[in-house]
């Protein structure tokens, strides 16, 4: 049956034949889309699996950079060099909540999540660095005052790699 003898509307020319293949089924037959609406369907830009592997991940490195905080804080004399400071803590804590937050979005929020999660990962090894670089060296004790925010520093740099990793998956 050729496209011609398929639609009643349609005229029998080859002219008239080419043209409407060219066109929708609908617009082929001569139904208008009036009063119906073209709905685009926006593509998520990371998959379920990688949202869900980033969510994950941003929830275990805010429970370990929290739990060290307060560990670390509590056991620590406050005259310490290379203590834990709450508003860095707190800033990466929060910062990778958001960012989780906004990972599960579709689009450019979700691509904004991905931004503000390397972000808060990249300050909080900037700051783990620091810390470790503050803490006094002692020979006597192992692992030593520098283990955990050495330990913090490379959690804080695979944070970093999680949301780079799906930001570079985001924008291809």
């Amino acid at each position: 049956m050729s496209l011609a003898t398929a639609c009643s509307s349609c005229s029998s020319s080859t002219a008239a034949i080419s043209r409407r293949s060219a066109l929708l089924p609908a617009q082929r037959c001569g139904f208008a889309a009036a009063g119906r609406q073209r709905r685009q369907h926006v593509a998520a830009s990371l998959d379920s699996a990688t949202v869900t592997a980033v969510t994950q991940q941003a929830v275990a490195f805010v429970a370990v950079l929290g739990g060290e905080a307060a560990f670390t804080g509590l056991t620590t004399d406050a005259s310490t060099p290379g203590r834990p400071t709450v508003p860095a803590t707190m800033g990466g804590v929060l910062g990778t909540l958001l960012a989780a937050v906004l990972v599960q979005q579709e689009g450019a929020v979700g691509t904004a999540g991905c931004v503000v999660g390397a972000l808060a990962g990249a300050a909080m090894l900037s700051v783990m660095i620091q810390r470790v670089q503050k803490t006094p060296y002692n020979p006597e004790d192992w692992p030593g005052a520098k283990a955990w925010p050495a330990t913090m520093g490379l959690i804080s740099f695979f944070s970093l790699n999680v949301f780079f990793q799906a930001l570079r998956m985001a924008l291809e």
